[in-house]
């Protein structure tokens, strides 16, 4: 009986720190990405970009919904760039994000990738 007591006994604090060091690295990732984006809206450029498609995921933040926009940006020099990206948008302005809706995106290369941000974007 002890050696059962025992055996959950280790189980169980191997659980518990399986799980905080799943929860530290989710929550740094969380701060980056947010860091990230509002880096992103301050300093990017400024270009055009209209919907192809949206589509909602199961994700909320703050009650608003998380969505997958399809987009094709025009950048200033005429540059024509395909993104998807996941960004969340108040219920409320869920109408302007529509397929064939043009909105204003900041674009900005972070290491060596471009990326892109929607203006009226949800950001808690």
């Amino acid at each position: 009986m002890n050696k059962i007591i025992w055996i959950i006994g280790i189980f169980s604090f191997i659980t518990m720190v399986v799980t905080i060091i799943l929860v530290t690295k989710t929550i740094g990732t969380q701060r980056k990405r947010f860091s990230e984006r509002k880096e992103i809206l301050a300093e990017g450029t400024t270009a055009q970009a209209v919907i192809n498609s949206i589509r909602q995921t199961n994700r909320t933040v703050g009650d608003q919904p998380e969505v997958l926009l399809d987009l094709t940006v025009t950048k200033p020099d005429g540059e024509v760039v395909h993104t998807v990206l996941k960004t969340v948008i108040q219920i409320v302005n869920i109408p302007a994000f529509q397929k064939g809706k043009v909105v204003e995106v900041k674009y900005k290369t972070i290491g060596n990738e471009q990326k892109f941000e929607v203006v009226d974007a949800y950001l808690p």
